[in-house]
C-alpha cells in the first residue's frame, strides 16, 4: 500500500500545483517537475510523462523512507509528522527555483505559499492513505 500511496500523493501534489499554476500563472507545477539542474537531464528534452514518472518515483521514494522511518519509532500514525517533514522538504526543494528561468523567483511569497500548501496536502494525503490502507488491512 504504501508504493500505491506515493503514486497517488504524488498526482495529488501535481494536480494542486497545476491547478495554481494554470488559476496564478506561477509556475509551481513547472517548479515540481522542473530537472533543470540536473547534469544530463537538464540538457534533455523530457516529455511530459516523464517528467510526471519521475516525479512519481521520487514521490514513493519519500513516502517509502518516510514510512520506515516513521514506523521504526512507532511514530507512522501521527499527522503532524507528515506535515512536518514534508513542509521541510518542500522548504528544502523551492530554492531550486534559482537554478532555472523557467520557475518561480525566490523572492515570490505567493509561489511560496502555494508551494508550501501544496506540500502540506501531499503530508496529509500520504498520511491519510497510509491510515487508510491500514485500516482496510485490519479489516481483512
Amino acid at each position: 500500500m504504501v508504493w500505491l500511496t506515493g503514486i497517488l500523493s504524488g498526482f495529488v501534489l501535481g494536480g494542486f500545483l497545476y491547478v495554481f499554476q494554470q488559476w496564478t500563472a506561477i509556475p509551481v507545477y513547472t517548479l515540481l517537475m522542473n530537472v533543470d539542474y540536473f547534469p544530463v537531464l537538464g540538457s534533455m528534452y523530457l516529455p511530459d510523462w516523464i517528467e510526471i514518472s519521475l516525479h512519481l518515483l521520487v514521490s514513493t521514494s519519500v513516502v517509502w523512507v518516510l514510512y520506515l522511518l516513521l514506523k521504526m519509532k512507532k511514530l507512522e500514525q501521527r499527522l503532524a509528522l507528515y506535515l512536518l517533514c514534508n513542509g521541510v522538504i518542500g522548504l528544502i526543494i523551492f530554492p531550486t527555483t534559482i537554478l532555472s528561468d523557467r520557475t518561480p523567483e525566490i523572492d515570490n511569497i505567493w509561489a511560496w505559499i502555494i508551494w508550501l500548501s501544496g506540500h502540506m496536502v501531499y503530508g496529509f494525503s500520504v498520511w491519510g492513505m497510509l491510515k487508510l490502507g491500514k485500516a482496510l488491512k485490519e479489516k481483512r
